[in-house]
């Protein structure tokens, strides 16, 4: 009984004790925070900033914190980069005000004159709360070292060492804080492109399948890796310099008859998105006049991002030749003029020779072959005219393959015909519907997997 009365106590005195580290903790923390905040140059944080002007030499800059971020209201109308003012204003409360970064308590005109505070060029007012009461930091020059500036709070008459970056960055201009992205929407839920370039019109679709397809000029699997860095250039690339808050003379940037007009629909919409239109290049601004549905402006976009416009579907189209799965063969025949061979899968997933009770296959060179096929790729697509396919050498062909899948009623058949002037070879393809070359090396696989079966 002894024993339970001694534990009970203990527990009592444990608990009295971290209760009173509890209290000790909470009051430190609160000691701390206190200190932070007499410690801070300006009495809140950036969060709290709904509004601010940079007065200088050259003009002055307004911006207002909105619901959908902020922007710059003067001398244009205009949406703000919100990480780039938001960066600016959290390096401008961080400033501090403890002994450690007060330059002078109590300058004399000679030592505001040595700061550049005698006649300030840069004048900040941070607008905070409802009342949208100010707060003016006006900064002299740069210090020589240590990455600072000087800056003072107006009405007040120490001089303050502050981030250099905070007097950089509000001697900058409107651009420097303006919104430059081009595309506003999330490219992940672009589902359609549409692009005319020089009045050649292409249509580009995602598919239930999720697979980009070519739907205009013509009808064909696209290269997905291109067609979405294509996008993904649009999404991250910045405007290069804004020309004119107004779509006005448009002929003078080649915006009457631009050469290319971009389309972008969204997931579900039956209306475009966005259209952009890109007009004369510029040589001595190395980029192209821009004009979007989207806003009043006309502006330069970098060459890099126009030159990423195809200028033809077959720069999108896939090369791959083929997209079948391995699993689903069930048929493999491949002849020439000397040969043909005829494979054909079991129950057992067994290739046999002319049958399903023929002769096995040897499985190595079997497997090799098909794995070749899938790995072979378009050179040139050539004409999507079959009128006369004799002039290739394709009527008939010199070498041909035929691959039945399960489910399939038709096989996917490549003929191979004449080498062309470039070396490659012309081949037509039921996966491609058109006339293309293939490399050289495809007709030696061919004759190769002949010879060893």
């Amino acid at each position: 009984m002894t024993y339970f009365k001694k534990t009970f106590i203990w527990i009592i005195i444990l608990v009295a004790i971290g209760g009173y580290t509890m209290l000790d903790f909470k009051s430190t923390k609160v000691a701390e925070q206190k200190k932070e905040e007499e410690s801070r140059l300006l009495p809140f944080t950036a969060d709290q900033v709904l509004a601010l002007t940079i007065k200088k030499d050259s003009g002055t800059l307004e911006l207002e914190r909105w619901e959908k971020g902020w922007k710059i209201v003067s001398p244009i109308n205009a949406m703000a980069k919100n990480e780039t003012v938001e960066k600016f204003i959290h390096e401008v409360t961080d400033s501090r005000n403890d002994s450690e970064y007060v330059m002078d308590p109590n300058p004399s005109p000679e030592r505001l004159t040595e700061f550049g505070l005698a006649v300030p060029t840069i004048t900040l007012t941070l607008k905070v709360g409802k009342e949208l009461k100010e707060h003016t930091i006006l900064f002299g020059i740069r210090a020589p070292m240590m990455g600072v500036a000087y800056a003072q709070l107006q009405g007040q008459k120490p001089v303050y060492r502050v981030n250099a970056d905070c007097r950089a960055e509000a001697d900058k201009d409107a651009y420097y804080f303006r919104d430059k992205s081009v595309l506003k929407l999330n490219p992940v839920m672009v589902d359609q492109v549409a692009v005319n370039w020089e009045g050649s019109p292409m249509l580009f679709k995602l598919s239930e399948s999720g697979i980009w397809k070519v739907e205009k000029p013509i009808n064909a699997r696209a290269d997905q890796k291109k067609l979405l860095e294509f996008i993904g250039t649009f999404a991250n690339t910045e405007i290069k310099e804004f020309i004119s808050e107004k779509k006005e003379k448009v002929a003078a940037y080649g915006l009457d008859k631009p050469s290319a007009v971009l389309k972008l629909w969204l997931s579900g919409d039956s209306d475009p998105a966005v259209q952009i239109d890109i007009g004369k290049r510029s040589p001595e601004k190395r980029g192209y006049y821009c004009a979007m549905s989207d806003r009043d402006a006309i502006f330069i976009l970098e060459e890099k991002a126009v030159n990423s416009v195809p200028r033809s579907a077959d720069e999108m189209r896939s090369k791959q030749l083929f997209f079948y799965e391995s699993e689903k063969l069930k048929r493999i025949e491949v002849r020439n003029a000397e040969k043909s061979v005829v494979l054909v899968k079991d129950s057992e997933n067994e290739w046999r020779k002319g049958s399903i009770k023929g002769e096995k296959a040897e499985f190595t060179v079997v497997n090799e072959f098909i794995d070749e096929l899938k790995n072979f790729e378009t050179k040139e697509f050539v004409s999507s005219d079959l009128r006369d396919m004799r002039q290739y050498g394709l009527d008939p062909a010199v070498t041909q393959a035929q691959l039945w899948l399960e489910g399939s009623s038709a096989p996917i058949a490549l003929n191979l015909g004449k080498t062309s002037p470039a070396g490659y070879v012309y081949a037509f393809s039921t996966s491609e519907k058109g006339i293309l070359t293939l490399d050289e090396r495809t007709k030696r696989v061919l004759e190769t997997f002949l010879r060893d079966l």
